[in-house]
């Protein structure tokens, strides 16, 4: 089966959890050939992942720059006018929250994918600025939905609709990007990437499974939007709503724990198109850690802007144990000449269960870039672990680690001392660790429940969506005549 692996910019490009999923995803299913899409804001100079060879090709599409567009004549002027009628409707549609908005927001998003068929820019010569503090001002305070849309976006300015026009322009260029003819599409986030996956299925009539790492209140988007709390608000009710269509339109929705399922079924999705798919490790990787150190040691995984957190939980864990320390897997920042000598750094660390080895019990934080791996990968090494949980690790770590509140130093050092005082304690919490990760997070398992949703997803390829595809084809011909 040829799938198109579409992707927020970070596989090949960048390290992560989503980096190392869509890595292990591709090199653990041969029998499938990939083509990479990465929508990306400039490619970086070295990649983080080299593909394996059931790769076929790498697409990157690109969100800067100038925009592309027919610059004179009729194709011009055709392009302007069908250009702003779909943008007139996305940005009324966005703005409010019914059944009727998401349809006009399809509806929009097909006009737009229609005048881009050949490449152009689907805003090109559109005054969106002027088009969105129109859609702006009409929200009726008086609707329902309308004065909740008014409540939360503040008076429009000339410069907040400016901003708020280039970064949804800046979203909507992947549009204009043809992608190669596949079987199914794979969308690993329900922003961008959805978006070109809902693009290539109307134009093509190919289905595609939508996989959520992280919400789209998350989105990568989403850092040119601080604070502007008005051009954020626009933002994210555009995410919303692609959002909303994305669960619509796709054949499959994966997750890989019940918070994010929570999440999705909160957008009135069908529950039996939602599937629960954990992160998985390979175990043979992670073998079991054979004895410890004889040193009350916490290792900590990072990431460093919760390393502060981490040494004041320190000090009162040497309160009751003086003779506790603390190793950072990582390199020495800079505020290591402050720590101390009861802090030591690794440096950089090629392989994590190495690290995982250098301490009586791990500490980390639901925050960082390697969350859930490096939980995981440490419950499968059977290490004791203290993690500081934002939201989602609770239930996968289960009865494998200890939870504490985040971003609370008091709380992350009593979880710290209650496994230090006890030996006993440390060993049934590893024993209690290697077996749930091994019996819930094998890669194997993820692997195979992929190529089961693959299978299901690649035969609802529907008629009407191939009759819409045909629409297309047309409306792209009739524009570039």
């Amino acid at each position: 089966m040829r799938i198109a692996l579409i992707n927020d910019g970070m596989y090949p490009y960048r390290a992560g959890v989503g980096g190392t999923w869509s890595h292990r995803l591709v090199r653990g299913l041969p029998e499938h050939a990939f083509h990479l899409v990465s929508v990306i804001d400039r490619e970086p100079a070295v990649a983080a992942f080299y593909p394996p060879a059931n790769t076929l090709s790498l697409t990157a599409i690109g969100t800067d720059g100038a925009p592309v567009g027919p610059a004179r004549g009729r194709a011009a002027l055709q392009h302007r006018r069908a250009a702003t009628h779909g943008a007139v409707l996305l940005c009324r549609s966005m703005l409010e929250d019914t059944p009727h908005s998401l349809a006009m927001f399809r509806s929009s998003l097909r006009r737009l994918t229609s005048t881009s068929a050949t490449g152009n820019h689907p805003l090109h010569g559109v005054p969106l600025a002027a088009v969105l503090t129109d859609a702006w001002r009409a929200a009726t305070p008086s609707a329902g939905v309308g004065s909740l849309v008014r409540a939360a976006l503040p008076p429009v300015s000339a410069r907040d609709a400016a901003d708020a026009a280039a970064l949804l322009e800046r979203a909507l260029r992947p549009l204009g990007t043809p992608l190669p003819m596949t079987d199914l599409g794979h969308a690993t986030d329900a922003s961008l990437s959805a978006l070109v996956a809902i693009a290539a299925k109307w134009r093509t009539g190919a289905p595609f499974v939508l996989s959520e790492h992280r919400t789209y209140l998350d989105a990568q988007i989403l850092t040119g939007t601080v604070g502007r709390p008005a051009v954020r608000g626009v933002l994210l009710r555009f995410l919303r709503a692609l959002a909303r269509l994305a669960y619509q339109e796709a054949s499959k929705i994966v997750v890989p724990n019940e918070q994010l399922r929570s999440f999705v079924l909160d957008h009135d999705v069908d529950r039996d198109k939602v599937a629960v798919v954990p992160y998985g490790v390979d175990p043979h990787g992670c073998p079991t850690l054979r004895g410890e150190p004889a040193e009350p040691i916490v290792t900590w995984l990072g990431p460093d802007r919760d390393l502060p957190t981490m040494v004041s939980a320190l000090r009162l864990i040497r309160d009751e144990l003086p003779d506790a320390r603390l190793i950072v897997a990582g390199p020495a920042t800079g505020a290591a000449g402050r720590l101390g000598g009861e802090v030591s750094f690794l440096g950089p660390v090629t392989h994590r269960r190495s690290a995982y080895a250098t301490g009586q019990i791990v500490a980390l934080s639901g925050r960082g870039d390697s969350m859930p791996y490096a939980l995981i990968e440490a419950m499968m090494c059977g290490r004791p672990v203290v993690c500081q949980d934002n939201g989602g690790l609770a239930s996968m770590a289960g009865l494998g680690a200890s939870i504490v509140a985040y971003d609370d130093p008091e709380a992350l050092a009593a979880g710290c001392l209650t496994l230090l005082h006890s030996r006993d304690r440390r060993r049934q919490q590893s024993i209690a660790a290697g077996q749930r990760a091994r019996n819930l997070f094998g890669l194997r398992m993820t692997l195979d429940r992929y190529r089961i949703v693959y299978e299901e997803s690649a035969r609802d390829t529907a008629a009407p969506t191939a009759h819409l595809a045909g629409l297309y084809r047309e409306a792209a011909a009739e524009l570039a005549s």
